[in-house]
């Protein structure tokens, strides 16, 4: 009985057929990161007579199966904060969703 013959990724590669090669296939979020999307939005809200120095960063993110979502992230200054990611199904809802965040947020005091 032989064992299996073991390939080594240069074996691999040899024995794909000559053209080009495959691409991966576009998906809803595809255009995140060319342009057409905000940039991440980082606001601070510092109050020293209450001792009050937070963060809050907002983005909008791609997962590997084509979801849209907006990550957050929020704490004091000088810490990691915490982080949080809400997934939706296309880009104009993560779009809606962030901006009508930065809208509550801008109200309670934060500011580029």
């Amino acid at each position: 009985m032989s064992e299996p013959k073991q390939l080594d990724l240069l074996d691999w590669l040899a024995a794909l057929p000559p053209g080009p090669p495959p691409t991966a296939p576009e998906f809803a979020c595809a255009t995140i990161g060319k342009g057409s999307s905000p940039a991440p939005v980082h606001l601070r809200h510092v109050d020293p007579s209450c001792n009050m120095r937070r963060f809050y960063s907002m983005a909008l993110a791609t997962s590997l199966f084509g979801e849209c979502g907006g990550v957050r992230q929020w704490g004091r200054i000088g810490t990691s904060g915490q982080t949080r990611t809400d997934w939706y199904t296309a880009l104009p809802e993560a779009e809606i969703a962030l901006q009508a965040l930065l809208r509550a947020k801008r109200r309670r005091g934060y500011t580029s």
